[in-house]
């Protein structure tokens, strides 16, 4: 197995992001894997951003340290990226950009090569990328076709045109000992979607039926409210940017009482907000899709890094018992399966239902096959009958699986009554205690049925050796690092938590039991779904891998982290 890392790095503002871009369509038109995740700031201009770009000939959902390619768009990502560029690796910059650095692996540019027109700062980019290009064996038509379509739309002809020369000045440029072809065989015929995880989930709730989403800006949830605007009106969606995160899960509740399948999406600062919001969709019974794209806290914490510390939170967020679920995808298929999966267990068991992602995931691009439609299908849950004539209904009849048929009340007779407060089972307000009860009773009901039909965790490798638990994005180096120890003879597993909460405790026991010892790796410091799973099961494990300092794991600190696991057992 082969792969090649390739890191795109300057100041915001400089194209770091269409720089990766086009690399990405053109790598994509080649039929390679590619996985791309981005560090940025939270700022506009300036700062340090860079975008790695790992490419392979085989399916990739994790990162990389060792760079075998740098793009530096200035002289401080030069100096930053260069300890971790490989003896063998080659840095690409500018002349100017080179300052006093002295390293035999820069191959900088001088600025008077291409047309006079494009000596300037924003011609960068699309000359150091046709040195890559160059170097790595691809001819200058698809570099060329892959500028075009990404800034063809909005660069002027002559622009356009002396990007073109660029390329061609640059490319010819690079000596002839730098050009190597890629360690892997090239598929241009091979057809490949090439999405963001925000994008994958967006996808997945427009192929579940999503008839309305709610949201307001936040980051990294923003991009499912920005690709679903962009689908609405073709795909039959009500897509609303509200004013604040309240607004939206309330919007959202509104839309799914009368009959829309309803999402709202936010960060861990949003749903803090929303707390109130999931009470009422807990007491009230109405099926809700929550997104939380995961990010550092508390408060607003690190906008642009990555955590997975909300997990607790979220299963107890709001005051009182009630049941929910949350689903966490570990990449971009998953997030397209169980953004529809999601809008089915919400109708079909009546709780709020919460996709748990985080900044790695929603922001990386990954190379995936066309997703499967016929397996997606739409289960609108316990529909009552139309009655003759207007009848009021008992929206919260007790029955064994506690869930109640429902109604909806804009295109039926029945009459439907539904409040914040604890009701009857027709929806009148009522404190009485034997009432109280059998709500209560009923609605906990629903959180055991759910966990009977969820599965445990996929165990990946030796489920008798010593156990790594993983979840979300986590999860694609973990399973990389484990597979390193494995080559070397080391009896390793993991097992991966998709469906997080409730728990199937049998399941869940029959799978983590054979192992010698278990450990949680997670981007938190205190280890939250090993306190999740003592909750849920009575199970316990040895320790916690944790790491949180706003940044993802790479394959190479996954594999540090279980060897130390595994050197104090």
């Amino acid at each position: 197995m082969a792969d090649l890392n390739l890191v795109i790095a300057g100041a915001a503002g400089q194209g770091v992001q269409s720089a990766a871009a086009i690399l990405g369509r053109l790598l994509l038109r080649q039929g390679l894997h590619v996985f791309v995740t981005q560090d940025y700031q939270s700022r506009i201009r300036g700062g340090h951003n860079f975008m790695a770009i790992r490419i392979a000939d085989r399916p990739v959902s994790a990162s990389v340290r060792n760079i075998h390619y740098l793009i530096a768009l200035n002289e401080e990502s030069l100096r930053l990226h260069l300890p971790n560029l490989q003896a063998d690796g080659l840095a690409l910059c500018m002349a100017e950009d080179r300052g006093e650095v002295a390293d035999p692996r820069i191959r900088a540019l001088p600025a008077e090569v291409g047309p006079v027109g494009a000596r300037n700062a924003k011609y960068v980019g699309v000359k150091l990328m046709a040195m890559f290009a160059e170097m790595t064996g691809f001819t200058k038509a698809p570099l060329i076709d892959a500028v075009q379509v990404e800034m063809g739309k909005r660069l002027k002809p002559e622009v356009l045109q002396l990007n073109l020369e660029a390329i061609d000045a640059a490319a010819a440029f690079v000596a002839a000992p730098d050009r190597h072809a890629l360690p892997f065989q090239t598929d241009p015929g091979r057809e490949r979607l090439f999405l963001e995880g925000n994008e994958a989930l967006a996808l997945g709730l427009i192929a579940g039926g999503i008839g309305v989403y709610a949201g307001y800006p936040m980051s990294p949830a923003t991009s499912v409210l920005n690709t679903l605007a962009e689908f609405g009106a073709k795909a039959g969606i009500v897509v609303e940017q509200v004013e604040d995160e309240i607004a939206a899960l309330n919007v959202a509740l509104g839309a799914a009482f009368a009959g829309a399948r309803a999402a709202a999406g936010t960060s861990g600062a949003g749903i803090s907000l929303m707390s109130e919001a999931i009470g009422l969709a807990g007491i009230s019974e109405t099926p809700v899709v929550v997104i939380d794209a995961q990010r550092p806290g508390p408060s607003t914490g690190m906008a642009t890094r990555t955590e997975q510390s909300d997990l607790l939170f979220v299963a107890h967020a709001s005051q009182g018992e009630f049941p929910r679920i949350i689903l966490a995808p570990t990449d971009h298929r998953d997030a397209f399966y169980l953004g529809a999966e999601a809008l089915n267990l919400a109708e079909r068991w009546q709780v709020p239902v919460f996709i748990m992602t985080d900044q790695v995931l929603a922001d990386a691009q990954q190379t995936v096959d066309e997703f499967d439609l016929s397996t997606v299908k739409i289960e609108r849950g316990a529909i009552a009958a139309e009655p003759p004539e207007p009848t009021l209904m008992k929206r919260y009849a007790v029955t064994p699986s506690g869930v109640s048929p429902r109604a909806i009340p804009t295109q039926s007779k029945w009459i439907v009554q539904q409040d914040s407060h604890e009701h009857t089972e027709v929806g009148h307000l009522s404190d009485n205690r034997e009432n109280r009860v059998r709500q209560v009773d009923k609605r906990e009901r629903k959180r055991d049925g759910i966990a009977a039909e969820f599965p445990g965790p996929e165990i990946v490798g030796d489920p008798d050796g010593t156990l790594f638990l993983a979840w979300g994005s986590t999860v694609g180096p973990v399973l990389e690092a484990a597979e390193l120890l494995r080559a070397r003879g080391r009896k390793v597993g993991v097992a991966v938590f998709r469906h997080l909460f409730p728990m199937n405790k049998e399941r869940t026991a029959v799978a983590l039991s054979r192992a010698a010892r278990r450990f949680t790796i997670e981007v938190n410091q205190t280890g939250q779904l090993g306190k999740l799973l003592l909750l849920e099961t009575g199970l316990t494990t040895d320790g916690h891998l944790g790491k949180y300092d706003g940044r993802l794991f790479t394959v190479q600190e996954a594999l540090a982290r279980l060897e130390e696991a595994l050197a104090g057992c």
